[in-house]
């Protein structure tokens, strides 16, 4: 595996030596074929993590459609967090009047 430095110039460095050489036109080996197969696979799922923190993105390996969801989820737990903090917030409100002036 060879890294390029200089694509414009063709110098590649080996990462194990630190050679720096210039680079052969030749096709990549069997082996690394699948270290490439294996690699794209990782970049593709490091994509749907990354997708995963936006709302608005597809997600990697999931049903087509699901774009909002995550969206939706968020306003409705929102919706509901609001209701009980409101519905918590009322209730300590009418306490408050009935202790104050003794009933409302």
């Amino acid at each position: 595996m060879k890294i390029r430095i200089a694509p414009e110039t063709g110098l590649v460095m080996d990462p194990l030596t630190s050679v720096i050489s210039k680079e052969k036109n030749t096709a990549p080996n069997r082996s690394m074929m699948v270290l490439i197969k294996k690699l794209d696979e990782t970049e593709r799922i490091v994509d749907g993590l990354t997708d995963s923190l936006t709302g608005d993105k597809p997600l990697y390996s999931s049903w087509r459609g699901r774009e909002k969801t995550s969206v939706g989820a968020g306003l409705v737990t929102n919706f509901f967090y609001g209701l009980i903090v409101g519905l918590l917030l009322s209730g300590a409100f009418l306490l408050l009047l009935s202790v104050l002036y003794g009933g409302i």
